[in-house]
């Protein structure tokens, strides 16, 4: 019983993170879409905390392998298209409820979903094969979580003159102070989806946070993602939280492009036959994959 529990606790802490994915697609078809920008913010922090809780308790297994991908596929894929989809086709200022438009933002949201699900199957087949520290390509955590706190900001920051802006202001601090959002930061976004789409499924080497070499650099990173955490958890200050996983993107992806490692071995072979693996060994690789990404 005590082992049942120990391994079934981390995998609690996955279903909890799917009913907020669950909690953010009501959201956005009620229309609440500040809401549902939250729940997906939330998911993300209950996806590092399931690692935390497998690391704490030993608990790693290849079922919590995936439950995790699952859960990823529905926050971190359904979720934040659906918000998207619903949100901007719900404002005819945005001209994205009819026409071409509104074709577009479909074939956004249907790329966003499909390179989500590439991404994790491919992970989930050679993901243990790439060298410690690097991922190929960027998590659907990290994409998920950037689309969704930059949503959430637009929100925050709307022009009131915008049917988008929501109906009851935020509380709390306005880092920007009296700066409008106005209706093209919202039609940008299923074009920024189609390039985050892209990266997921990139052969781009990106550095894992925590695995830098620079001991101060860690430290800075590991300090800045506790403290978006503890803004996510209290549901303030998204601008803050925006800043990070930008410019991680902006900085490592643009390094991978115009400044190539040449030490960084070329990503390994989706569709390789007859590379048989030991199993416990696979399992316990990507397990370590999982809980660090």
């Amino acid at each position: 019983m005590a082992r049942l529990l120990r391994f079934a606790a981390p995998n609690l802490v996955t279903c909890l993170g799917i009913v907020f994915g669950l909690l953010s697609m009501g959201s956005a078809l009620a229309g609440n879409f500040v809401a549902a920008g939250w729940w997906i913010l939330w998911a993300v922090l209950f996806d590092r905390f399931d690692g935390f809780v497998a690391r704490l308790l030993r608990a790693t297994s290849a079922f919590g392998v995936q439950m995790d991908s699952f859960a990823d596929t529905i926050n971190f894929g359904v979720a934040p298209a659906l918000l998207v989809y619903t949100a901007l086709s719900s404002d005819p200022s945005l001209g994205y409820g009819h026409g071409g438009r509104k074709v577009l933002l479909a074939v956004a949201c249907i790329v966003w979903v499909l390179a989500n699900v590439v991404r994790l199957a491919r992970f989930n087949v050679v993901g243990h094969k790439a060298p410690k520290g690097i991922f190929y390509g960027i998590p659907t955590t990290l994409a998920a979580g950037t689309l969704a706190v930059w949503f959430v900001t637009f929100l925050k920051y709307a022009d009131p003159a915008l049917p988008l802006a929501p109906p009851v202001p935020f509380g709390g601090p306005r880092l920007l102070g009296d700066v409008h959002v106005g209706a093209f930061a919202f039609r940008v976004l299923p074009a920024v989806m189609l390039v985050l789409a892209a990266l997921m499924v990139s052969n781009l080497p990106i550095p894992k946070p925590g695995r830098m070499r620079s001991r101060g650099f860690t430290a800075f990173v590991t300090i800045s993602t506790a403290a978006g955490m503890l803004c996510a958890a209290a549901r303030t200050l998204p601008e803050f939280m925006a800043w990070m996983p930008t410019a991680w993107i902006v900085l490592f992806v643009g390094r991978a492009l115009f400044a190539p490692d040449r030490r960084v071995p070329p990503p390994p072979r989706l569709f390789a036959a007859g590379e048989a693996e030991d199993e416990e060994d696979a399992v316990a690789a990507l397990e370590e994959e999982h809980l660090r990404g």
